[in-house]
């Protein structure tokens, strides 16, 4: 029994080590988006939950929050050329944001 115990743990800590490495920074991404879109409410919300999950200070994140800030420059520019990395953070900081309105709005009754 302890060993079934061990090796469960072992599995778990293991698998764990494994994913820290692979961590999704589109949070960060999404926050420097929505800051040069001036979307004050978004930002904040995205930087919270990228802060929650211990993304802030790590290069990829900060990498990640200039590529939305310049995303979200040419999304301000008319008739600007988008990257399909533009397009990326476009969808998914469109996908954030209903995502938070959704949650919002199943905890509002009209």
């Amino acid at each position: 029994m302890k060993r079934k115990v061990l090796c469960f743990l072992f599995i778990f800590f293991a698998s764990r080590a494994g994913f820290a490495g692979d961590r999704d920074f589109t949070l960060c991404a999404v926050a420097g988006f929505y800051e040069v879109t001036d979307n004050r409410f978004l930002t904040d919300l995205a930087e919270r939950v990228a802060a929650k999950n211990n993304l802030f200070g790590d290069e990829k994140c900060t990498q990640a929050i200039k590529a939305g800030k310049e995303a979200g420059e040419r999304f301000k520019k008319p008739g600007a050329q988008r990257t399909e990395i533009d397009m990326q953070i476009i969808r998914s900081s469109i996908q954030f944001s209903n995502q938070i309105y959704d949650a919002i709005l199943s905890r509002v009754k009209f």
